[in-house]
């Protein structure tokens, strides 16, 4: 069984309803280990304006840490993406997450991960 990670875009279409995404991310958790990031967690209660729905949405998945394995994966990036002057800082601690816990990125925006060298995308 392999981990699909929701960025945060996803994971608040799901939030919000949207039928698409909704439809897709039920196909993948009936199939995968469906999973989200701890800074996806963050921005999620930031952004919704009722966190009752963001606790019952997390409780039903897993939910990846940012740890000393997510740092050392997102050093890299930044090197990389400094180099070539790609993505922002939200996006590489999303991807770096995913690296370091070996987890496909669902997301509806994949040009926002573009170049991030590793990456794997569903």
């Amino acid at each position: 069984m392999e981990k699909i990670c929701l960025d945060f875009e996803a994971a608040l279409d799901f939030l919000r309803g949207e039928a698409t995404t909704i439809e897709k991310i039920k196909w993948y958790a009936d199939r995968e280990d469906l999973c989200i990031t701890a800074f996806t967690v963050a921005h999620l209660m930031e952004a919704v304006k009722k966190p009752d729905a963001v606790s019952r949405f997390t409780n039903s998945v897993t939910v990846l840490p940012f740890d000393k394995k997510c740092v050392d994966v997102l050093g890299r990036l930044i090197e990389e993406a400094r180099e070539r002057q790609l993505k922002t800082m939200d996006h590489l601690v999303t991807a770096s997450i995913c690296m370091a816990n070996d987890a496909f990125l669902f997301t509806r925006s994949p040009a926002n991960y573009e170049g991030i060298k590793g990456l794997r995308r569903v």
